[in-house]
């Protein structure tokens, strides 16, 4: 039987692939492309702009699961922007020969990731906590830190070899991670229209690498504007006074926050029990928790110390848990650094705070002293940057 193709077939099939020189075309439109890439990328990088992550609760996950691989090499930062912000992720793997691993999620609560923690058996390093006093009292909250935790259980329980889908988002991950062109979950094109032809765009003050550490530049916001736009949300203000000047309503904000009464978390004593278990259950596998009470300065200081007086809260919650705990303030060193927002440090502050948080507190490379006495250490820390009027 003859074939159902015929030679007019063949012969009409063949004149239409293409002939002729394509491949210098191709090479040359890709070698443009490369050109108007590392273009963008110079442009960006000359006006200042960083490359940054988007954080998402996948990117959280596969952090959460070096904490398993580490064991009791890993040294994890568990609790919000704080801890996020002012530690050094460099300088601690340097000082305490372990493996940091930053689980903080920002503006979250610490409980969540603290019980996940607990519940896991592989967990057996050490866990440095960043401890807020709102957040023992409310445990009912949920926020982004449930969300996390929910994702990063879900990953555990559908782990697969990887395939394309795989591979694709990793690449995709790594060049979001390190090209700026991809900054704030930002394509090429935006970065173009956005920041490249936008003669009024802003540098980012807030870049957040792959590893979830994140860094503050705050010569990079309007101060002192967005130091009291903290200030007002931290104690619980809706509205600004009027005040002709910035001195004015310094003054007005501060008298305002003198009439501030202690804030009332009647399940405070009650849930600082229940973070002792995890403790316990943490401890008992050979792990260890330390708690923290990191920077603020300013009227941020003071409008917590108002809310939350430490004889009332912090002092009852350090002998509940019954494991050593490092409050700021007790630091010389770490009391005189200024927040430029009034809540974090500056990402120029960073390496020496966690340089004086590595002194303080010996545990976290494994030594067996607690606390550095309050005294110790007592030469004034310079401040880069200061937020009063």
């Amino acid at each position: 039987m003859r074939s159902s193709t015929s030679n007019s077939d063949i012969h009409l099939t063949r004149r239409y692939i293409p002939g002729g020189r394509w491949l210098q075309p191709l090479l040359a439109a890709l070698a443009l492309a490369l050109l108007a890439v590392a273009g963008l990328e110079a442009w960006l990088a000359s006006h200042g702009f960083m490359a940054t992550v988007v954080d998402s609760p996948s990117l959280w996950a596969g952090e959460r699961a070096r904490v398993n691989r580490l064991g009791n090499r890993a040294l994890v930062l568990v609790g919000a922007s704080r801890i996020q912000l002012d530690v050094d992720i460099d300088t601690l793997r340097e000082m305490t020969g372990k493996e940091p691993v930053q689980l903080a999620i920002d503006g979250s609560s610490f409980v969540p990731v603290l019980a996940d923690l607990a519940d896991d058996d592989k967990v057996t390093g050490t866990i440095l906590v960043e401890y807020q006093d709102h957040i023992v009292g409310h445990f009912d909250r949920k926020d982004a830190a449930d969300v996390y935790v929910a994702a990063w259980k879900h990953e555990r329980l559908h782990e697969t070899i990887p395939d394309f889908a795989n591979t694709e988002a990793w690449l995709s991950s790594f060049l979001r991670g390190h090209m700026r062109s991809f900054a704030d979950g930002a394509t090429p094109f935006d970065s173009l229209m956005l920041r490249a032809l936008d003669i009024n765009a802003t540098q980012q003050y807030l870049v957040t690498l792959p590893d979830r550490e994140r860094l503050a530049d705050y010569t990079k916001v309007q101060m002192p504007q967005f130091y009291f736009a903290r200030v007002l949300r931290n104690a619980g203000m809706t509205q600004a006074p009027d005040a002709p000047d910035w001195a004015t309503l310094n003054a007005l904000l501060a008298r305002r926050i003198e009439a501030l009464p202690t804030a009332s978390l009647p399940n405070f004593e009650a849930n600082s029990q229940v973070i002792a278990g995890m403790v316990r259950r943490i401890e008992a596998r050979g792990g260890r928790v330390i708690f923290m009470v990191f920077p603020r300065s300013g009227l941020v200081r003071a409008a917590d110390e108002r809310s939350f007086p430490r004889a009332a809260y912090w002092a009852p919650f350090v002998k509940a848990v019954g494991t050593p705990s490092l409050n700021y303030a007790d630091v010389p060193t770490m009391r005189d650094l200024i927040c430029p927002d009034g809540s974090h440090l500056d990402q120029r502050d960073r390496v020496a705070f966690t340089r004086d948080l590595v002194h303080a507190m010996p545990l976290l490379k494994g030594g067996n002293a607690d606390v550095v006495p309050r005294a110790a250490r007592s030469a004034p820390s310079p401040a880069s940057l200061e937020h009063a009027p």
